[in-house]
């Protein structure tokens, strides 16, 4: 039997990739995350997030673990959300996630909810998935199961050292100090006037987001342009890992 837990880091920034995780393992291998201290990412420090992502990718390659990761990139998501909305897009991404982890044997799928109602994320990332449910596979869908699910808990380290990254990897690039990318950062709202300076909004950020439409009205007096769909955006990659 077996426990995939998959979570998200990065909804609500206006900067950078949202990062979507997922970490298989066998269920008599879940006390062994229990005893390395895995929980909630927000909980843990950066030091404690990396040693514990490190400890994963390493046991991961010893046993019969799974761990894939899926970056949807700022020019994704926005053309995503001019389609659908944003709870829509996490139940595609969860869904691929779930499927470039789906195994024999059996267990529980468990999912950290985006959505307001959780069974209904629940509902419609099953709904995505072929031939879901799979053979001996239940599913459980709720708030808070990085903190109730060792497995979700490990996905959401995964997710967030992959997100804080991927922003460290965008600061290098641009070399711009652009804080945390969420629009509750002093220096990101500061970075932004400068990432709208050309134009049309730098690649690595949201376009559709209030906090880049705003500042543009502001400096131009008109809307935000729209995001080509085929524009130069960088790939959003996806790695099953083990």
């Amino acid at each position: 039997m077996f426990r995939i837990g998959i979570d998200e880091a990065g909804r609500g920034p206006v900067i950078g990739p949202l990062v979507v995780a997922g970490f298989r393992v066998p269920e008599n291998d879940l006390s062994m995350l229990e005893e390395v201290g895995i929980t909630d990412s927000k909980l843990l420090s950066l030091g404690q997030r990396n040693e514990i992502y490190e400890w994963l990718h390493d046991n991961a390659e010893k046993r019969d673990w799974g761990i894939h990761v899926r970056h949807s990139n700022p020019g994704e998501i926005d053309n995503a959300m001019a389609l659908t909305n944003l709870n829509e897009h996490e139940v595609s991404l969860f869904s691929s996630v779930a499927r470039n982890l789906q195994t024999g044997g059996g267990g529980i799928l468990q999912l950290d909810a985006c959505d307001t109602d959780a069974n209904r994320f629940g509902n419609n990332v099953a709904s995505r998935l072929e031939s879901w449910p799979w053979d001996g596979w239940s599913m459980d869908s709720r708030h808070g199961a990085d903190l109730d699910f060792l497995a979700v808990g490990a996905a959401s380290i995964i997710a967030k050292v992959n997100r804080d990254r991927a922003i460290e990897g965008i600061k290098e690039d641009i070399g711009i100090d652009f804080g945390s990318g969420y629009p509750s950062d002093p220096k990101t709202i500061a970075s932004i006037e400068e990432l709208i300076s050309g134009e049309s909004p730098h690649d690595c950020l949201r376009w559709g987001w209030a906090t880049v439409r705003n500042a543009w009205m502001s400096k131009y007096g008109t809307d935000v342009p729209k995001r080509p769909v085929d524009g130069d955006i960088p790939p959003n990659p996806q790695r099953t890992l083990f």
